[in-house]
């Protein structure tokens, strides 16, 4: 299949004259319309869906939603917010691009784009359409990146909030963590140690700021600890471990021994 080089151009360039998928333009019956399965969108804000139709009402749809055909229905490429706010309008009819390609990966990849390339879009949902194209594209990152006009980078700092625990991810969607709250949570290495600082920053009501300050104090703490456990693991000769507890300040000092190290370890403490 040949590539469509217009692709990363966004929806308006897909749709263009010389595209190579056909296009016509028509009004369709909003019964007939159905959403589309793979939309990255989740949330759609009622406030802002109010303001959509009042403008609609107002102006009428400046933009017509693009949908493709299938069988009797048609399935909404872009356009699903415009498409509810005719719904709140009670109208009958839609003015829609209708596509035809053999294409589904071409087709796909305008109604992720459409949505990726939205400054509203919230990093999960972006994530989630980046993993499906992805895993049901067979799209690299780098193709990816290209495809929607980011750096690969950026593809893939978004891909990796995917591995916070689910509970962060629902966070973000609802808007009470940013990205870049998210993006300090993921340099913590165990899942508990995330979910820690995720309830520290909702209770505290932390600034990004004040979240990479509170971690980098943290990890200057951590290195100073391994220093001190490293010291005096030379001295003794075993592993020694060293914790304390954010509540209370207090800690304790493990040492690792077995029968071999034992008189070693009384002697290195000057018990023996």
């Amino acid at each position: 299949m040949e590539k469509n080089k217009k692709i990363g151009q966004g929806i308006n360039a897909l749709i263009a004259p010389k595209s190579v998928i056909d296009v016509r333009q028509t009004d369709i019956l909003m019964s007939r319309v159905v959403p589309n399965p793979n939309q990255p969108r989740r949330i759609f804000g009622e406030k802002s869906l109010k303001q959509l139709s009042q403008s609609i009402e107002e102006k009428g749809l400046i933009s017509p939603i693009t949908v493709k055909q299938s069988k009797n229905k048609y399935i909404i490429i872009a356009g699903e917010r415009r498409f509810k706010a005719h719904q709140l309008l009670k109208r009958k009819r839609i003015p829609a691009y209708i596509l035809e390609s053999d294409s589904n990966k071409d087709l796909m990849y305008m109604a992720l784009i459409e949505n990726i390339q939205r400054e509203d879009l919230n990093p999960i949902e972006q994530a989630k359409a980046y993993k499906y194209l992805k895993e049901n594209m067979n799209s690299s990152i780098t193709e990816i990146a290209k495809t929607i006009g980011k750096s690969r980078p950026a593809v893939s700092n978004i891909l990796r909030l995917l591995k916070l625990p689910i509970q962060i991810q629902e966070s973000i969607l609802a808007g009470k963590i940013s990205e870049g709250q998210a993006r300090i949570i993921l340099q913590k290495k165990t899942t508990q140690g995330m979910i820690s600082l995720w309830k520290k920053i909702l209770r505290d009501k932390m600034s990004v700021r004040k979240v990479e300050a509170a971690v980098s104090k943290n990890r200057k703490w951590q290195k100073q600890l391994e220093s001190i456990e490293n010291k005096i693991a030379r001295i003794i000769g075993v592993k020694v471990t060293i914790k304390k507890s954010k509540k209370t300040g207090k800690g304790f000092v493990k040492i690792y021994f077995d029968s071999k190290t034992w008189d070693r370890v009384l002697e290195a403490l000057g018990i023996k």
